[in-house]
């Protein structure tokens, strides 16, 4: 070790004169408190496992962590614990969770120690005990330092880890080809189907390989918007019926409204995707922030337009027709099914209103011999049956 190194670990922990190979727990818990890299890069054992893994890995990992909780400019601060899992080989075993003073942010390490009171271990608790943990609870989120399996020291790849990770990275590599670009619908969707053989084969919260889960994340957000574009197709056929409806005609919207119904519902979460809500504006539609790969807008004018037509009137026409949980209708009470109680069309069919029985007033086009006639005035006003 250089005279520079020994400076620079003695002035990085702020440890005086203790001797640079102190692998005590105090230095240890000093060197993560001050999220410094470079001191645990000397002071850990390189011959030594953490979490299983290499220390360059292991370093790799608090690295990210460190990143994360600096992005809000904040400090550590250590408070001890245990690991508190009854069921666990390493209950009892004594940590340290290390928390942000401002955000909140924190994660946790059991820390094990030989008989010199040296480190030998340090790894993630999945149910640490700590006083501190319900303040941190409070302001912040946990991060999980996550060491996968072929990240292990010892891992030692099959034939069938070799076709997922392959797999995986072939297709993740097939995306990046679009890095800072806008992908097309049929790119994106031919993507998709690709791998969605793949895709569909992996377990659910099971991912053991690095690759393989970084696939399933990014593929499950792209499959996310392909069931909107999928969705586009009906929202431009019902805003195209909507185009044909004379206007201010509350049968019209009426029917119209409970006959997409199922469209709202499938819709549900699409403004909180696609709309920020701080200035009502539509986002840029992302299919992956990491690659920052986009998509157009107008692949998803339809269900905009869809949406917009729902948020103004549809809640306006369900208050108004709404009949109460309580109210007795025929000398019986509605029923239990709250999923009947959150419909516009049950709500009009208990005041007899059924909209198989309404029949659309449509606008008379320019091309119509009626068009203009004084005659059928009434008719294109949608005032006659």
């Amino acid at each position: 070790m250089t005279p520079e190194q020994q400076k620079l670990i003695q002035q990085l922990l702020h440890l005086g004169d203790v001797k640079v190979f102190n692998r005590k727990k105090e230095t240890i818990v000093k060197a993560i408190s001050a999220m410094d890299l470079d001191s645990l890069e000397l002071i850990l054992d390189e011959n030594l496992t953490y979490q299983d893994a290499t220390k360059e890995m292991f370093l790799t990992k608090l690295k990210d962590i460190f990143d994360e909780i600096k992005k809000s400019k904040d400090t550590l601060q250590s408070h001890s614990g245990k690991c508190g899992s009854i069921d666990c080989s390493n209950h009892n075993k004594n940590g340290m969770l290390f928390c942000g003073r401002n955000s909140g942010k924190y994660f946790n390490l059991i820390i094990e120690e030989d008989e010199n009171d040296n480190i030998k271990d340090l790894y993630y608790c999945n149910v640490f005990k700590c006083n501190f943990k319900n303040k941190a609870n409070k302001k912040g989120k946990s991060l999980e330092v996550f060491i996968y399996e072929d990240e292990k020291a010892n891992f030692k790849p099959s034939s069938h880890y070799n076709y997922i990770n392959t797999t995986s990275f072939k297709a993740i590599s097939d995306l990046s080809n679009y890095k800072d670009e806008t992908i097309s619908k049929n790119e994106l969707l031919g993507w998709l189907q690709e791998y969605s053989v793949f895709y569909g084969s992996k377990p659910i919260f099971d991912f053991r390989y690095k690759n393989e889960h970084k696939f399933y994340k990014i593929y499950r957000i792209a499959d996310e918007l392909k069931k909107y574009l999928k969705l586009e197709e009906d929202c431009a056929k019902a805003m195209q019926l909507y185009d044909t409806l004379l206007d201010d005609n509350e049968m019209n919207l009426l029917k119209w409204l409970a006959e997409h119904e199922y469209l709202k519902d499938e819709l549900i979460l699409f403004s909180p995707d696609f709309i920020d809500e701080n200035t009502n504006r539509l986002k840029k539609v992302m299919v992956n922030l990491e690659f920052n790969i986009s998509i157009s807008i107008d692949y998803l004018k339809n269900c905009i337009r869809f949406q917009d037509l729902i948020d103004k009137y549809y809640y306006l026409m369900f208050d108004k027709f709404k009949v109460d949980i309580g109210e007795i209708k025929n000398g019986a009470r509605l029923g239990e099914d709250i999923e009947k109680h959150i419909s516009l069309k049950y709500h009009l069919e208990q005041r007899n209103i059924f909209v198989n029985a309404i029949n659309y007033k449509t606008k008379l086009g320019k091309n119509s011999f009626l068009y203009g006639n004084d005659d059928f005035g009434s008719l294109e006003r949608g005032q006659v049956d």
